[in-house]
C-alpha cells in the first residue's frame, strides 16, 4: 500500500502482520538524525575525534578522512570503516574517554524535536503494548514516554516474553540520563565491540536471532553500508532470496535501493528523496494513525475469497488469486 504519493510502497502482509503484532522496528541513526538533527555514525566519529583533541596526523582522522573521500557507489553504498575509525582511537585514548566523548557528541539540543521518533513509537504500539529496538544509543524515545521500559546489553529481553519484552530494547548500549557516559556494560562502537557483540560473546546475534525467529522486522533509518547493520546482517547469515521477514525503508533509485539490500536477504522498500524525507515520515505517520486500512480490509477479503474460489473440493488444487482494482479510500492514496 502506499499511503502516500511518491512514498514506500508498503508490502500488505507487512501491514497485516504490524495490526498483528508480529513486526518489530528496529531503528537506527537515520531516526535521530530527521528531526533531531543527531550524527550519522561517520558525523559521530568526526564530533568524537575533535572533542578528544586527536592530532591532525592521527590514523583514526586519517582512515576516516580518506573513506569519506571514497564516496558511495550506486548498488554497492560507502566505504566509511566508522568502527575501525573508533577501533583507532581506543588505542590513542583511554575506552571509557572515547565512550564519554560520543556519549557528549550525541547530546540533544534543548529544543531537539521529536517528531520522528513519536511517529515511531506510535507504529510500534499494537494491542497496547510498545515493542521497539535501536542501535541507537540516545534516550530520545525514552524522552517522548518517560514511562516505557528501557533496557540495555547485558540486560536485553527475551523476545519470547511477552513480558519481558516491552519498550525501547537498546541493542548496542545507551548513554546515561546526563548524557556523560555509557549506561550499560557495553557500548558498542569500535570494531573490538562489535566483534564481541556478534561474534565472540555473541549476545547480540542471539537477540536478533531470537527475534526474527517470533517477529518480521522493519529497519528504518539505515544505510545498507552503516557498519552495524554490515555486522548484524553478517552475525545473521542470511543469503538472497529471505523474503518477508525482514524489510528495509531506503531511499534512492527503485534498481539500486534493491541491490543494496538483496544479497544480504533483505526486502528493500524503497522511495524517492530527491525532494527530501518527507514522504518517508508522511507515510509512516498515515500508517501509524491507520489511514487506509479500511481499503487493506477489502484487498485482504477480496483475495480470501478468490483463494476459496479458486480451491477444488474434488482435487484441493489451489490457483493463485486473481488480481484485484484498488479501492478508493478517503486518505489513501495506492500506486502501481
Amino acid at each position: 500500500m502506499r499511503f502516500i504519493e511518491n512514498g514506500p510502497n508498503i508490502p500488505d502482509e507487512l501491514l497485516v502482520a504490524r495490526d498483528a503484532g508480529d513486526v518489530i522496528l528496529f531503528c537506527g541513526a537515520g531516526v535521530s538524525q530527521a528531526e533531531a538533527h543527531l550524527p550519522n555514525f561517520a558525523d559521530l566519529g568526526r564530533k568524537v575525534i575533535e572533542i578528544l583533541g586527536a592530532a591532525q596526523d592521527s590514523r583514526a582522522r586519517t582512515l576516516l578522512e580518506r573513506t569519506l573521500k571514497l564516496g558511495a557507489m550506486p548498488g554497492v553504498g560507502g566505504l566509511v570503516a566508522t568502527d575501525r575509525v573508533f577501533g583507532l582511537l581506543e588505542r590513542e585514548f583511554e575506552v571509557s574517554d572515547v565512550r564519554a566523548a560520543v556519549a557528549e557528541a550525541i547530546r540533544p539540543l534543548p529544543d531537539a524535536k521529536l517528531d520522528a521518533h513519536r511517529v515511531l513509537l506510535d507504529l510500534a504500539t499494537s494491542r497496547n503494548v510498545t515493542r521497539l529496538v535501536t542501535t541507537n544509543f540516545d534516550l530520545l524515545f525514552e524522552a517522548c514516554d518517560p514511562t516505557l521500559r528501557s533496557s540495555g546489553p547485558p540486560n536485553l529481553p527475551d523476545p519470547h516474553s511477552d513480558r519481558d519484552f516491552q519498550g525501547i530494547a537498546h541493542l548496542h548500549g545507551r548513554v546515561d540520563a546526563e548524557y556523560q557516559r555509557a549506561q550499560d556494560e557495553e557500548f558498542v562502537v569500535s570494531s573490538a565491540d562489535f566483534g564481541r557483540a556478534y561474534l565472540s560473546a555473541g549476545w547480540a546475534t542471539h537477540f536478533i536471532q531470537r527475534l526474527l525467529s517470533r517477529f518480521q522486522i522493519l529497519f528504518v533509518g539505515y544505510s545498507a553500508d552503516d557498519p552495524p547493520m554490515q555486522y548484524l546482517l553478517e552475525g545473521l547469515n542470511l543469503r538472497s532470496g529471505t523474503r518477508n521477514r525482514l524489510y528495509a525503508l531506503q531511499d534512492g533509485e527503485h534498481r539500486s535501493a534493491i541491490a543494496l539490500w538483496e544479497h544480504r536477504g533483505v526486502q528493500a522498500i524503497p522511495f524517492d528523496s530527491n525532494n527530501g524525507f518527507s514522504p518517508l515520515w508522511d507515510t509512516l505517520q498515515a500508517w501509524a494513525e491507520g489511514r487506509g486500512t479500511a481499503e487493506l480490509g477489502m484487498i485482504w477479503r477480496y483475495r480470501g475469497q478468490n483463494l476459496a474460489r479458486s480451491t477444488s473440493l474434488h482435487t484441493n488444487e489451489v490457483r493463485s488469486p486473481t488480481s484485484y482494482q484498488p479501492v478508493k479510500v478517503p486518505g489513501a492514496w495506492r500506486g502501481p
